[in-house]
């Protein structure tokens, strides 16, 4: 045992050594066994958020500062932004980060002081989007007056698809309704108004025939209800629908972010539905006025035609009905007789101008030009016969003066005159001197008819003979 003695001869042990991580272990154990989870509020002075999703701030008071972590799978559940200056609210746990030794807290939950979650996600996500020009009118498509065929992008289950089936069965019966599912609150909402609005907007269009209006929106409720028409997810698919699309979420009160992203926005599902509807109702205003309009048309020209026939009833007309057939009948017979000349002179004037077609058309027969054309080849054919004759007289004509020259030069005109050719044995070169021979050799002599094998007796050089 290690002891120190001290001026009072007490014996007194020596404290324990420590590693430094075995130190910093100790302090991070005992700072979470006595604070656990507690809360802290203070502003935000610093603030960022690293690849990996883990965000590092620091959280101030007047007089002190502590160094603040919250881990992607704790940030992922904000439903804001922290920005520096903002005052918070913090759930977390006291701790020391290990290696560096460094006193810090762990943020489990963060709320903001003033204005609540759900009001800074909103304010942060709406200046975000407006500044991108998502809300911009000027991006807006018009609502048609009057869709044949309506998209319901709302829950099955929910009051306000009841509603709008309603006011389109009293009031616009001839609109086609075709009601996309969604879930409209609680987690995994967002992503299902997104996909039911995709799907209304695009798959409709390719599987059959595409909608002319999507209405997606539900009933009132509290503003958690409604937070999922708050999502960038929805508001981005609102945006970048390509059919005309209103929105209605909630009551009256009630303004999301998916209202200002639509093309026009409705206080109630039910009020979209009746705006929808009006559309139909004016024609059907406009076909009631026309039927009455005609009515009494026909009632005006009904009494008209009475009194013309009770006035006719007084003429000389009914007391001799057959008089004006008469009338009619020599005036069909004159406008038969007129149509008879008419027709013979129109008869004529054609036959004169087909008369005077014959010989132009006899001038541009096929026949006429093949004829012609006949004509021309066999004079042609004339010509290239006494053509080639002509040349191959001349050819025979040259053909005999060079077999001429070839006579007069050809070596067997000189052997017919006397003259030989001799070749030596066996290789049959051309024998031109004495001396390309010896004795004894053999060579060949070439008349100009037949030929001799000799034998060399003596060679006399040139200038000697035998």
């Amino acid at each position: 045992m290690n002891v120190d003695l001290l001026g009072d001869n007490t014996p007194r042990t020596a404290p324990a050594v420590l590693t430094v991580s075995q130190l910093n272990a100790r302090v991070k154990e005992l700072l979470e066994d006595e604070f656990g989870e507690v809360l802290v509020e203070g502003e935000i002075s610093s603030w960022r958020t690293y690849p990996s999703g883990h965000s590092y701030f620091d959280l101030k008071d007047a007089a002190s500062k502590v160094g603040a972590v919250m881990f992607s799978g704790r940030r992922r559940f904000l439903r804001f932004e922290p920005e520096v200056g903002m005052r918070v609210m913090i759930r977390c746990r006291v701790t020391l980060y290990e290696k560096d030794g460094r006193f810090q807290v762990s943020a489990l939950s963060m709320e903001p002081l003033g204005e609540g979650a759900l009001e800074v996600a909103f304010r942060q996500l709406h200046e975000r989007l407006e500044k991108e020009g998502l809300f911009d009118p000027l991006r807006k498509k018009e609502i048609p007056d009057r869709p044949r065929r309506v998209a319901l992008v709302t829950s099955r289950e929910g009051a306000a698809l009841r509603d709008m089936l309603r006011v389109f069965k009293e009031r616009a019966p001839i609109v086609e309704l075709v009601v996309v599912h969604t879930r409209v609150q609680g987690e995994g909402a967002a992503s299902s108004i997104a996909a039911a609005i995709r799907r209304a907007d695009e798959n409709l269009a390719r599987m059959e025939r595409p909608v002319d209006l999507i209405i997606t929106g539900r009933g009132g409720g509290s503003r958690e209800d409604l937070w999922a028409f708050n999502e960038e997810e929805v508001v981005r698919a609102i945006a970048g629908c390509g059919t005309p699309l209103i929105s209605a979420v909630g009551h009256e009160v009630d303004t999301s972010l998916s209202d200002l992203a639509a093309d026009e926005s409705a206080l109630t599902p039910t009020a979209a539905a009746e705006r929808v509807a009006r559309g139909w109702q004016g024609v059907a205003r406009d076909i009631a006025d026309l039927i009455h309009d005609a009515r009494r048309a026909v009632n005006a020209r009904i009494t008209s035609l009475e009194a013309q026939f009770s006035r006719l009833l007084g003429e000389s007309a009914f007391r001799r009905p057959e008089a004006p057939l008469e009338s009619l009948a020599q005036r069909l017979d004159a406008l038969y007789e007129r149509m008879s000349r008419e027709a013979g002179h129109q008869q004529e004037m054609r036959r004169a101008h087909l008369a005077g077609m014959v010989p132009r058309l006899r001038v541009l027969s096929p026949k006429e030009k093949i004829l012609v054309s006949i004509s021309k080849l066999e004079d042609n054919l004339k010509r290239l016969r006494a053509a080639h004759g002509l040349f191959l007289k001349n050819r025979a004509d040259v053909l005999q003066n060079t077999v001429g020259c070839l006579e007069l030069v050809s070596p067997l005109a000189v052997l017919a005159r006397g003259y030989s050719l001799a070749y030596k044995e066996p290789d049959g070169a051309l024998v031109k001197k004495a001396e390309d021979v010896k004795a004894e050799e053999s060579v060949r002599i070439r008349l100009s008819q037949g030929g001799l094998l000799c034998r060399v007796e003596e060679v006399f050089p040139e200038g000697e003979g035998p």
